[in-house]
């Protein structure tokens, strides 16, 4: 098993043991505040706290105050940003490994480009379609 894998199980799993934990936790405090107001009363409070503690949370992540756009431009910049640099890092790092056959790529592209001009054309727009 990968690297990669594994740190998927291990995530899995320390999310269900977190799970059984606040279960736990929240049977914890039921029996414990049973003993004060009753058990139905103290199921209705844990579930009450918690269902507070689940509309904060949801609150805090989905922030519903704000408007789409905002967060579609947030989006773009965010993915803009990740993105900017990565060709031109791919491109630089293959130049500076193995420059020999980067020119002899250069050269039979551009060779291509020269012979038939409308076929390169057409295979650039198609690259550029799939890509989008």
């Amino acid at each position: 098993m990968d690297e990669t894998k594994l740190r998927i199980f291990a995530a899995a799993v320390g999310a269900v043991l977190a799970l059984g934990g606040v279960l736990a936790l929240f049977v914890a405090i039921t029996i414990s505040l049973a003993q004060v107001m009753g058990l139905a009363a103290a199921a209705f409070t844990v579930a009450g706290v918690g269902l507070l503690l689940a509309a904060v949370c949801l609150f805090f992540c989905l922030q519903p105050f704000r408007s789409m756009e905002q967060e579609v431009d947030e989006v773009e910049e965010a993915t803009a940003d990740a993105l900017a640099d990565l060709p031109l890092d791919t491109l630089r790092s293959f130049v500076e490994r193995k420059p020999l056959t980067t020119t002899a790529i250069a050269m039979a592209l551009g060779y291509s480009v020269v012979r038939h001009p409308h076929t390169a054309q057409r295979h650039a727009e198609r690259f550029i379609m799939s890509m989008l």
